[in-house]
Parts: structure tokens; sequence; C-alpha cells
């Protein structure tokens, strides 16, 4: 693992950040979508349950929308994994040994490597990345309530994001590259929904603005990792009212937090039987994609 200060001597070998126009869409190319269960599109069956992907992700939705106006043609690489951490990214494995789920359906074993091969062997015009919530997850897993290993945890987690777009760089991709800030689906705590588990029970406030603690500081240690190399980041926190727990659009007695979650996710389910899960709905994925175009100047 390379600490940030060392990845960063990278910087000064490479070419500065590029931005495509509008006046320059060329015939055909590569969209290349890189991270999580949020890039793969994961939804819920019906229990509640993750599946793994769909054509649903925010990566689609960019894809739909940015054909025609970044390129005539262009073509999606979808390599976004459920479940997987930066570690697991770059081809490594997590705190109990386990390589990505998706390390056989790489063709190269890991997600970096089909990142690079793509990058080799294409015409890549856009890169977006969302990784770091399943190592905050990791994180909670190996640390419980100690505050020092959690920033350590955390802190790690910058390092390989940094490493991941140093890797992107390094090989002399010299286009676009747009990160991405977490919503907080344990906000939901609040009103008493809990991932993984059926139903509504009583509130729980202070996990609520506990996990809104560790977000903040999640998101805080991603911008740094990518504004070290003038990538942008997508502020899904923002867009998602993550962090305000008042309660006045509208004044219904819930957290505007979690209205927007509810909405948004399927944190909150109606049927008692079926298990909150963190993931996104379609309206959710809509509104991700949406932050990423923000960040696009064609």
């Amino acid at each position: 693992m390379r600490r940030i200060a060392t990845i960063l001597t990278v910087v000064g070998l490479l070419m500065a950040y590029l931005v495509p126009s509008a006046s320059a869409t060329p015939g055909e190319g590569v969209y290349l979508s890189m991270g999580t269960s949020l890039a793969a599109g994961s939804q819920i069956d019906e229990a509640g349950d993750t599946t793994s992907s769909s054509n649903r992700s925010y990566t689609d939705e960019l894809h739909r929308r940015l054909t025609g106006r970044l390129a005539n043609d262009l073509s999606h690489v979808k390599l976004g994994c459920a479940g997987e951490t930066a570690e697991q990214l770059l081809g490594g494995v997590d705190f109990d040994g386990n390589p990505s789920i998706c390390a056989q359906q790489y063709d190269s074993g890991s997600q970096i490597g089909d990142a690079l091969a793509t990058i080799a062997t294409t015409d890549v015009l856009l890169v977006t990345i969302d990784v770091g919530a399943n190592d905050l997850f990791e994180a909670q897993e190996i640390c419980g309530i100690d505050s020092t290993c959690l920033q350590a945890r955390i802190s790690a987690t910058a390092s390989l994001t940094a490493q991941i777009v140093a890797t992107l760089r390094g090989v002399g991709y010299e286009g676009p590259i747009v990160g991405m800030s977490y919503y907080n689906p344990l906000a939901a705590a609040a009103i008493g929904h809990f991932s993984g588990v059926p139903g509504q029970h009583s509130p729980d406030l202070s996990l609520a603005h506990l996990s809104d603690v560790l977000v903040r500081g999640l998101n805080g240690a991603l911008a740094q990792a990518y504004g070290a190399f003038g990538v942008p980041v997508a502020d899904v926190y923002r867009a998602f009212n993550a962090g305000d727990f008042g309660d006045d659009q509208p004044a219904n007695g819930v957290p505007d937090n979690s209205d927007v979650l509810c909405a948004l996710s399927y944190m909150c389910p109606m049927d008692a039987t079926v298990k909150a899960n963190i993931h996104l709905n379609k309206k959710g994925y809509t509104v991700v994609a949406k932050e990423f175009l923000e960040l696009i100047d064609w």
C-alpha cells in the first residue's frame, strides 16, 4: 500500500487533466465505469436481499445520456462489482483474506487489471469511480466504535483510492475521471429502519448521527485523495440531503434526510416482512447520474 505522499510524486509526471468539449464529439469511444454495487446497479429481490447487478445503475444512466454527446457510438465497459473494497479493486483481498467475488469474471483477475486493459486497447473518453463504502462497512466490523481505528481505516481507504487514480494516470490515460461521495443509508435508523432487518423498529438517533459522522469522514478523505489528482467528485451526499436531521421539507415528523433516503432507496420498505436494503431504486440512481453529469462540461 502506498502512502498518499508517495503517490503524489506521480502527479508531476502526468499530463494535465483534460475535459473534452461539446464541439469535438468523436464518432466512437468508450465510457469506462469502475466501482462497487452502485456502479453495478445492485437491486433487491422480493425479500429485500441484494441482487448483484442490473441495467438500472447510475453508470447505465450516464451511458444512455452521454451517447450522442460524448460520442455518437459510445460503448460502456462496466466493471463495478458488488461488495468490492478498494483493496480488492486493486487485486488484493479484504481483511479476511477474501478476493473480490468478481475476480473470476475479470479477464485479468481484477477490476484494475481490466480497466488498464480497456485503456490500452480502446479509446476511453471518460472514467467514473465509486469506491470506499464497502471499506467503511469493513472498518466498522474491524473497529467497532474505536475512533482511532476507524480513522486509520478511512485514511487507508483514501490512500488506496489515490493509488487507483495514480495507476490509471500512470499508464497514460489523460482523459477525465470523476469520483463520487456517498449518501448515508444508516440515517434511516432515526426512524427505525436498519439494513438487513425487516419491519420498522424503535428509532436509534445515536446510530443515525454516528453513521453520519463516519460517512462525512470517509467523504472528506475521498475528496482529498481525488483532489490531489484534480479529479472532481460528484456530491451525492449533498444531493441526498444526507446531513440534514431537521424536519422542514416537509414538516412531517421525519428527518429530511430520511425523507430523501426513503424516496430514493430501499431502506424504508412498506412491507413489514421485507428487509431494509441500502441500495438505490431507479430514482436514486438517476439522482446520482445527474450529479456526475453536472461535473462533465461538454
